[in-house]
């Protein structure tokens, strides 16, 4: 049972911080004056996030 819950612990970090990430990202992008993408890409290996890669592009006009 020890094993089972060290095992869910890592992959609720890993959301925890893709759901600060993609809050950030949302403030960041929605501001006046950005134009450009942004995204979250979520590596996921056997059902368990391993990185998380944020990129905001911003075009200049």
């Amino acid at each position: 049972m020890t094993t089972t819950s060290q095992e869910q612990r890592p992959n609720r970090n890993k959301s925890e911080l893709a759901e600060v990430a993609f809050a950030k990202l949302l403030v960041d992008a929605s501001r006046r004056g950005f134009h450009g993408t942004a995204g979250i890409t979520l590596v996921v290996q056997d059902g368990h996030i391993q990185h998380l890669r944020v990129t905001i592009e911003e075009m200049l006009k």
